[in-house]
């Protein structure tokens, strides 16, 4: 699977499990569902070995940026159920996609 293939396949799987259009996820749009679905992408992205300068790139924020969300990722998880809740079933569908790697598969402490 390409680098794009793979960013595209992570991208729906947020979009279909947040019941968010990708382009919404991707947008500047400050609302709370709309940032946990961007934290849980740049999160899974980051996940799967990609670097904050191109998650950054993909989805139109800065480098600086991406890596705040990288940062501040499991605190806002301890924090947000729904995320948690969202959190755990992307990591059981990205399960079975066998393209991506183990580090992508790995669980958070707040979820156990």
């Amino acid at each position: 699977m390409s680098k794009t293939e793979l960013f595209d396949h992570i991208l729906h799987v947020v979009a279909e499990e947040t019941e968010l259009p990708a382009g919404r996820i991707l947008s500047k749009r400050r609302d709370t569902e709309t940032v946990d679905a961007r934290y849980l992408l740049v999160h899974f992205l980051s996940d799967t070995g990609f670097s904050p300068s191109y998650i950054a790139e993909r989805i139109g924020f800065t480098e600086r940026a991406v890596q705040k969300i990288q940062t501040h990722f499991d605190e806002r998880l301890s924090f947000q159920k729904l995320l948690r809740i969202n959190f755990e079933h992307i990591t059981n569908k990205l399960r079975t996609t066998s393209e991506l790697p183990p580090k992508a598969l790995r669980t958070n402490s707040f979820c156990s």
